[in-house]
């Protein structure tokens, strides 16, 4: 369906009322919510929309209806990198058309866990001429509490008590649609929400709670088989450390799982080994309780990645935790260690969990909350080194190697993995050539793509055909391999949302040119170095002895680009491009 982004678009919510009405009932507290939402077209034509509410293991669907009396549908809704989900939905489908420009569909749920009703989205996929979001909290559940971020001009807020009840409401009007673009921040993160608080008196509460979740049988048939496996790739505690934890970066595959409380109960370690695939918190368990059985101090660590919107210490909601790690605490160091992450070695904290807010298991108590470091930049490179000299026939020859680290490394080798074995071959000899793929390359192999291993390494021999021209006397010779990650323009075009880059990061290429004998470096092109808000970008040529160096960089500090900046973002990287595809004149030499 497509997304009204404007009054005036095919289809807009006329209005909607949302209500979350807090109850007792047997002793325990729930939420009934009722929906009734109306949508319009000013259209002639069939408009198709769809009329949806979301329910699962901890949201029953009481009553719905449609008008017009449409069938109604219920699917499955795991989403989209998610290996399974308990959520469903039930939705409509209708067509709005001259004769029928309007319809209205209500629904009613229950919320039976409240530890799992977290926040409330306050736009749509359309434009809203009109909603209300009513919360209703009796006095004698004082515990729970709502909190708004991210609220716009469109929407006001009301509050007032009556009789037992404290009510909240959001009128919202005039409100812009929610747009799902690629590299957006998170929904939560920029749109206006609602946090629903009182489940947890705070985040120690709730990492008691999950603690109590985790509290599974770690037991493993085969620990002493997979222990002797460990200790004999290496001598010496580091080494046993660095290779339990490849061992479960190398055995065990990744997957989401999303459902109730397995959401947040990791599968016990015997039966991750078993199944060789495990979500977050499964592999966490896993690696904690390897490296237990050989006395190191590793500790259970949930994790609100930089993609959570709230902060748990500010915010004790389920939504603020999105992620669970494997925190071990070794000679005096702490090391955040994330096995989901098949390609970092010992040491390396993935970019979406440095900087954010963590709660690590602590003997005794209910957890420690922490902050994880935020490591340089160049803890992520992508650095290419190219050797060249001229032939007989005025074309590049040389030697190429491009070294990958960090979240680098990760995503150069995750996608390694998901190509077919046949289809590998042609990934790295794109990932080596330029973004024509026009020169001629050979030999081109990994030289190292261990897990524990800093760097992974590719290197290859090359012949360019393309990047000199000869007239007369002289040589020009264009020296930028461009094949830079992030360094397209990012379309604009009818764009609402800010701009995430991946992570922070380093790149450089440099290029070495051999001078040929008989010739000489004539002209240079001009340096170019900026520096803004997201980072630096820089391309400067050197003539040392008898080498030209071209050296390109960009060192991406702030990924997170807004709205506003993008036009300028981009004519930063239009002006690098421009400069780094100039030309390096070399001139013949007279004879003497």
């Amino acid at each position: 369906m497509m997304a009204a982004q404007t009054a005036a678009d095919e289809v807009m919510v006329s209005d909607c009322r949302e209500v979350y009405e807090f109850k007792m009932s047997r002793g325990k507290p729930i939420v009934k919510n009722k929906v009734s939402i109306t949508y319009s077209t000013l259209r002639d034509y069939g408009v198709k929309v769809q009329p949806a509410v979301f329910y699962g293991d901890n949201i029953t669907l009481d009553a719905s209806s449609c008008s017009g009396k449409p069938v109604p549908q219920y699917r499955s809704a795991t989403p989209e990198n998610v290996f399974y989900d308990d959520s469903r939905v039930c939705y409509y489908n209708v067509t709005l058309s001259r004769s029928n420009r309007e319809c209205r569909a209500t629904f009613e749920r229950t919320f039976t866990d409240l530890h799992y009703f977290t926040r409330v989205l306050l736009g749509e996929q359309y434009y809203i001429k009109h909603k209300k979001v009513t919360f209703i909290i009796p006095k004698q559940m004082s515990d729970y509490r709502v909190v708004e971020k991210n609220l716009s001009p469109a929407v006001k807020v009301e509050r007032a008590e009556k009789g037992a009840n404290r009510i909240i409401t959001y009128v919202i009007n005039d409100m812009q649609a929610l747009k799902d673009e690629d590299n957006a921040p998170a929904m939560a993160s920029a749109s206006p929400v609602v946090y629903v608080v009182g489940s947890f008196s705070d985040a120690h509460d709730m990492f008691a709670w999950s603690l109590a979740l985790a509290d599974v049988d770690t037991s493993i048939p085969t620990l002493d088989e997979i222990l002797a496996a460990i200790e004999h790739q290496g001598q010496g505690d580091e080494d046993k450390i660095r290779n339990t934890f490849a061992w479960v970066q190398d055995n065990i595959r990744y997957v989401a799982f999303e459902a109730g409380v397995s959401k947040h109960q990791p599968d016990a370690p015997a039966q991750v080994v078993r199944k060789r695939y495990g979500d977050c918190k499964g592999m966490a368990l896993l690696l904690k309780t390897l490296l237990v059985a050989q006395g190191f101090d590793a500790r259970l660590t949930d994790v609100g990645t930089r993609e959570t919107s709230c902060l748990m210490s500010e915010i004790p909601t389920l939504a603020a935790i999105n992620h669970a790690i494997c925190t071990l605490e070794w000679q005096g160091k702490t090391y955040y260690l994330d096995p989901t992450c098949n390609h970092i070695p010992l040491g390396h904290i993935p970019s979406n969990v440095q900087g954010v807010e963590v709660m690590v298991e602590q003997p005794g108590a209910s957890g420690s909350l922490r902050t994880v470091p935020v490591l340089p930049i160049t803890a992520n490179s992508d650095s290419v080194r190219i050797d060249l000299h001229l032939n007989h026939s005025w074309q590049l020859e040389g030697s190429i190697s491009r070294w990958f680290k960090g979240d680098m490394k990760e995503l150069m080798l995750t996608r390694y993995d998901q190509h077919e074995a046949a289809d590998r071959k042609q990934l790295i000899y794109n990932a080596m050539n330029d973004n024509d793929h026009a020169n001629r390359l050979e030999s081109v192999a990994w030289q190292d793509r261990d897990s524990r291993s800093e760097w992974a390494v590719l290197t290859a021999t090359m012949t360019d055909g393309h990047s000199v021209e000869q007239v007369d006397r002289e040589l020009f010779v264009e020296l930028d391999p461009d094949n830079m990650l992030l360094s397209s323009l990012i379309d604009t075009t009818d764009r609402q949302n800010d701009y995430l880059l991946p992570f922070p990061c380093h790149q450089v290429r440099e290029v070495v040119l051999q001078v040929p004998a008989g010739y000489r470096c004539d002209a240079l092109p001009g340096n170019y170095i900026m520096n803004d808000e997201v980072g630096e970008l820089s391309c400067t040529y050197q003539l040392v002895g008898d080498k030209v160096v071209y050296r390109k960089v960009m060192n991406v500090c702030n990924p997170h680009i807004k709205r506003g900046y993008i036009t300028t973002w981009n004519s930063h990287l239009k002006q690098w491009n421009e400069h780094s595809h100039e030309q390096v004149v070399l001139s013949r030499q007279s004879s003497q």
